[in-house]
């Protein structure tokens, strides 16, 4: 599973045409026992409970035959644990935090972060460049119901805790926002989207040391600070189309949970350009957490 997993994500993350063989491959094996059990007729939202490289999966671009995919029949959420769905909601409010720091030299994040501002409207606060601080984002993300990151996720394989986003150095930080202080602050938000490069992966990606309930992650220590969901990455996000497929997903959140926004943006992304068919640019975002 491992390799299978593995060669999927390699092909899909170089854009290569042969991605859809392998894709193909790992849906008979996860999916058809299920399918032809009956279990999924008329099932319309998918609960995935991975373990271990199973994380690493982009089940949305799993294909169906006739140029269709598992995302185009099913609203698809990954949990880290059956026990997400029981999270009480702590929050029904849509104040916004946007913050897409200089050093990350995305050309696109400013403009991403001001268009889901103006989606919010007021209540909403947006930071671009170098004043979007790690002492800052410590000192109010708490205040917020939604929080979004356009900036990169630097990963440690070898020390976990020490895996970071990047946001801006200033006298009393270095700029990096690492697992283990994450994992330690009060959060309240309903959604954390990281809008970043591989921010999705954690500790055994593609490894002996298993992953699943085990691994720490960005996406996990942001669950453990008390957001109900994290959306992240699995690959090296292209920045133009994130920024298409974010803003889309945001107006789509105003009217329907986390899971469908993002599943929506997801076809319309696709269906939009015959540059973005592929899934490198829009199978990589993965929700996770309690689905509201």
């Amino acid at each position: 599973m491992s390799s299978r997993t593995e060669l999927l994500r390699d092909l899909i993350a170089g854009r290569r045409a042969e991605w859809s063989e392998p894709a193909s491959g790992l849906r008979k094996l996860l999916l058809d026992p299920i399918e032809n059990a009956g279990d999924l007729a008329g099932i319309r939202q998918l609960l995935i409970v991975p373990d271990s490289v199973l994380n690493y999966v982009p089940f949305a671009a799993l294909p169906l035959g006739n140029q269709r995919f598992l995302g185009d029949e099913f609203t698809i959420a990954y949990l880290p644990a059956a026990a997400a769905l029981a999270r009480d909601s702590k929050t029904n409010g849509r104040r916004l935090l946007a913050m897409a720091p200089a050093g990350a030299h995305l050309p696109n994040a400013p403009a991403e972060v001001r268009g889901i501002g103006q989606i919010f409207g007021p209540g909403s606060r947006v930071i671009v460049g170098k004043e979007a601080t790690k002492t800052l984002f410590r000192q109010i993300a708490g205040n917020y119901d939604y929080l979004h990151l356009a900036t990169h996720g630097s990963l440690n394989r070898n020390a976990p805790s020490l895996s970071a986003l990047e946001l801006e150095p200033d006298s009393q930080n270095d700029g990096r926002l690492e697992v283990h202080e994450i994992a330690g602050m009060k959060l309240h938000a309903r959604l954390i989207t990281l809008s970043a490069c591989e921010t999705g992966l954690g500790q055994g990606y593609f490894t002996e040391t298993p992953g699943g309930d085990e691994f720490v992650g960005l996406t996990r220590a942001f669950l453990s600070a008390g957001s109900q969901n994290v959306l992240a990455s699995l690959w090296a996000v292209n920045d133009e189309s994130t920024r298409w497929l974010m803003v889309r997903f945001y107006r789509h959140l105003l009217t329907v949970g986390g899971a469908e926004a993002l599943a929506k943006a997801q076809r319309e992304l696709r269906r939009s350009n015959i540059r973005y068919s592929h899934p490198y640019y829009w199978a990589a975002f993965v929700m996770s957490g309690s689905t509201n």
